[in-house]
C-alpha cells in the first residue's frame, strides 16, 4: 500500500502555500512514526528531502495542551497551536519554526526549523483533525488492534508509563469518535502484522 499512497501525495497538488502536507494519524501504537519515516524515504527521489514534524513534539506533554479542561478538548486545541506553528508560516511560502517538547524535564527545549518543503510529514494523534484536514494534501489513518498498540508503545517508553498510556488510549479514543478522523480519511491502513 505504500507505494499506492505515495503515488497519491506525488500527484497531489500543494495544500499550504508550496507544501503538500500529508497527515499521518491513528491511536498510539500503531506504526504512524514508521509510516512518516517510509514516506519521507520513498518521496525523497522526486521532492528532495522531505521533512517529518512528530506530534510528540508539538504535544504539552501529557497534557497534549496544558490549560486545557481536558485531555479530549486538548486535541482540539492542539490543532490550533499546528495552525499556528505550522500551517500560517507555510501558507506564506516561509519556513515553520516550533520548539520541541521535552518529556523528561516537562518543559519545551529549542526550537527547530522546518521549511515550506513540497511535501511535510506531519504524523502523530490529533495531525489529521476535522480542522487541519482541509489542509492536507492527503490524510492517513493507520489503525492498531488497542492490545497491541499499548504493548507497542511500553516496549518503545518503559513499563512505568503503562498507566498513562492506558488513559491516553481512552481520551484519544474519544476524541478521534469526537472528530470523525477515521472515517474522514482518504486513505485507511492497519499497523496489525499480517495474520
Amino acid at each position: 500500500m505504500t507505494e499506492d499512497l505515495v503515488a497519491r501525495i506525488a500527484g497531489a497538488g500543494p495544500s499550504v502555500g508550496p507544501v503538500r502536507l500529508v497527515c499521518v494519524d491513528g491511536p498510539a501504537g500503531a506504526g504512524k512514526t514508521t509510516l512518516a519515516a517510509r514516506l519521507a524515504k520513498s518521496l525523497a527521489p522526486t521532492f528532495g528531502a522531505v521533512p517529518v514534524v512528530h506530534g510528540d513534539d508539538l504535544y504539552e506533554g501529557w497534557a497534549v495542551v496544558a490549560g486545557a479542561p481536558d485531555r479530549v478538548t486538548a486535541f482540539e486545541a492542539f490543532a490550533a497551536r499546528v495552525e499556528q506553528w505550522l500551517i500560517e508560516p507555510w501558507g506564506r511560502g516561509e519556513p515553520a519554526v516550533h520548539p520541541v517538547r521535552d518529556w523528561v524535564a516537562d518543559t519545551w527545549g529549542p526550537s527547530v526549523l522546518v521549511p515550506a518543503a513540497p511535501v511535510v510529514v506531519l504524523e502523530g494523534v490529533g495531525t489529521a483533525a476535522r480542522r487541519l484536514r482541509p489542509r492536507a494534501a492527503v490524510t492517513v489513518w493507520v489503525d492498531v488492534d488497542p492490545a497491541l498498540g499499548l504493548e507497542r508503545v511500553v516496549e518503545r517508553d518503559g513499563e512505568a508509563i503503562r498507566a498513562q498510556i492506558v488513559a491516553w488510549q481512552r481520551d484519544e479514543t474519544l476524541w478521534h469518535v469526537q472528530d470523525g478522523t477515521r472515517a474522514a480519511a482518504d486513505v485507511r491502513l492497519s499497523g496489525d502484522p499480517p495474520r
